[in-house]
């Protein structure tokens, strides 16, 4: 679209640039200008001036804002007749001084694969805005359909600054008001940054040559985004809670949008969710913000290491996921413990190198060393997705007395087809609140399920009672369970309940003939009893956290 007072002066304004670009001949139709200056113009200024933009027939587009710096601010078009201004910083966003350059090159080998490869650089005092940018080629190794994996990661001199995790874009901005997704905005400090090449997978023949540009310079980026808080009013109060406990955004590897990750929570029928994006937490203000009152956020970031993933809860700072020469995993979990966050392996037997670099749980020291929570059940329920054989860790760390809990997490990345049986946590809180609901998982007084609701619990010969995740003392118990489906989609017909004892099958019922039963038998000091809900063909519907009995036989 040109801006000409005549068809005579189109030549005319094509060179002054006052032109803009769109898909579509009729609209939407776009006016920007600061102060006296239009759009291709020369301002006198931009400091104590506004910025103009007019838009019409654009209702419900996004409006992104960018100068030098990066990204100014992102509006959301209300109405299809919009006008609207923005003050302009007092410090000018284009950079008035020269910015400090720097470029680093060099080339990776297949011998630094699941390695840090780092630089260091100095950033002045006075520094607003901070960018980087990585390239690297070839970025695949020229056989097969998997590419390399490289990310960067950025230090400052008072911790970590993000990253932004298997994504295509890998040049991110760093201001006082606004960061690229996967970072963290704040005040750029004066002294020595580093940026890490994290070598997640380096294919042979290897060979890769790679550039880092770093720039700094005074004006600092600024975002305004509008963000409108979701209507609604959460359930509190004791009770049953439905929920997720791992997904993504573009934040890190996904496709999903903070606002579309907040959509697909709600249309799940979630009462909380957790967003656990790799190796970042800079999504999670955003999701808090637009969630208002509508559904429980609970903060946390998945430790995407070279040798397995955890998912840490209840954070929102980010967490360092390098394990380094002389450092272990069982340390680092036993550090996130004691800052009272909740330590979770991540789908432990999930395919490995090289289709999913670091995925598989490889961790010696961690098996489960002081972990206590393993996601067993990780997306949809496949054959292929190594649920089963997570089950089957799971069983045997509870067979050799560890007391451990078990979740689920549907790993969102995108839209799941609806054919996809995603599994929630069924968690018992005292209330829909992050403490509560992490407090409540902790202790195992939950159950993971696709579908069906269930119940299990134990009463001893002397009348006392143990739920899910409780210790029952030993000698003749009554279990006690039921199972009903909560929606037409969870259909119990064809579905077995299997009482399990450790690990083994002890007694089974058909769940479309009878909704509940009990079973009496002698218990002894390390037993423990779950229930789960099969198919015919095996395939897991619902598994509840164990009963236990007796002293635990670890700490």
């Amino acid at each position: 679209m040109v801006f000409a007072e005549t068809r005579d002066g189109i030549i005319k304004a094509l060179r002054r640039g006052h032109v803009y670009i769109t898909d579509s001949p009729d609209g939407p139709h776009l006016e920007i200008a600061i102060g006296e200056a239009p759009m291709g113009g020369i301002a006198a200024s931009s400091t104590g001036v506004e910025l103009f933009i007019a838009a019409k027939g654009a209702a419900g587009d996004e409006l992104r804002l960018v100068a030098q710096t990066g990204v100014l601010t992102r509006l959301t078009i209300p109405t299809d007749e919009w006008q609207h201004t923005i003050p302009l910083p007092s410090q000018s966003i284009f950079a008035d001084k020269k910015p400090m350059r720097q470029q680093f090159e060099g080339r990776l080998s297949v011998a630094q694969m699941a390695s840090h490869v780092g630089h260091e650089f100095e950033v002045p005092e006075g520094t607003g805005t901070l960018r980087l940018r990585f390239e690297h080629d070839p970025r695949h190794p020229g056989v097969g359909d998997i590419p390399h994996q490289l990310s960067i990661s950025v230090y400052g001199p008072n911790g970590p600054r993000g990253t932004r995790h298997n994504n295509a874009d890998q040049s991110p901005v760093i201001s006082t008001g606004f960061a690229s997704p996967g970072y963290l905005a704040g005040p750029i400090e004066p002294g020595t940054w580093r940026v890490e090449i994290d070598v997640h997978r380096l294919l042979p023949p290897g060979d890769v040559s790679y550039t880092i540009d770093v720039m700094t310079d005074e004006g600092e980026a600024i975002a305004e985004k509008t963000i409108t808080p979701q209507s609604g009013q959460k359930k509190r109060g004791p009770g049953w809670y439905k929920g997720d406990l791992h997904g993504h955004t573009i934040h890190s590897d996904a496709d999903l949008e903070v606002s579309d990750y907040l959509e697909l929570a709600l249309s799940r029928g979630f009462d909380f969710v957790a967003l656990t994006d790799h190796n970042t937490v800079s999504g999670i203000r955003e999701l808090e913000a637009r969630a208002g009152n509508a559904i429980t956020i609970i903060g946390g970031t998945e430790l995407t290491t070279f040798h397995g993933h955890a998912l840490v809860l209840s954070t929102r700072d980010l967490v360092d996921w390098r394990i380094r020469d002389k450092e272990t995993m069982s340390a680092r979990a036993a550090e996130v413990a004691r800052d009272g966050k909740l330590f979770i392996i991540a789908h432990p037997k999930a395919e490995g190198h090289p289709f999913c670099t670091g995925c598989r749980w490889a961790y010696s020291d961690m098996l489960p060393g002081p972990a206590r929570h393993v996601e067993i059940w990780n997306r949809e329920w496949r054959p292929c997705a190594g649920n089963e054989q997570a089950i089957g860790v799971f069983y045997r760390w509870l067979n050799e007395g560890y007391r451990m809990v078990a979740t689920a997490g549907t790993d969102t990345h995108r839209p799941s087809p609806e054919s996809a049986r995603l599994a929630a946590n069924y968690v018992y809180a005292e209330d829909n609140t992050e403490a509560a609901l992490l407090a409540a998982i902790s202790s195992g007084r939950s159950f993971v399920s696709s579908g069906p609701f269930v119940s299990f619990s134990a009463t001893t010969h002397d009348g006392l009672s143990a739920q899910m995740g409780e210790v029952a003392d030993q000698g003749t118990l009554c279990l006690e369970m039921s199972w009903r489906a909560e929606t037409p989609a969870s259909d119990l017909t064809g579905l077995t309940a299997r009482l399990i004892c450790r690990g083994e099958i002890i007694e089974t019922w058909d769940c479309a003939e009878t909704s509940e039963a009990q079973s009496s038998l002698g218990a002894k000091n390390g037993d423990w009893f779950t229930l789960e809900l099969r198919d015919h063909r095996g395939a897991l519907y619902a598994l509840t956290n164990p009963i236990f009995v007796g002293v635990p036989e670890r700490e």
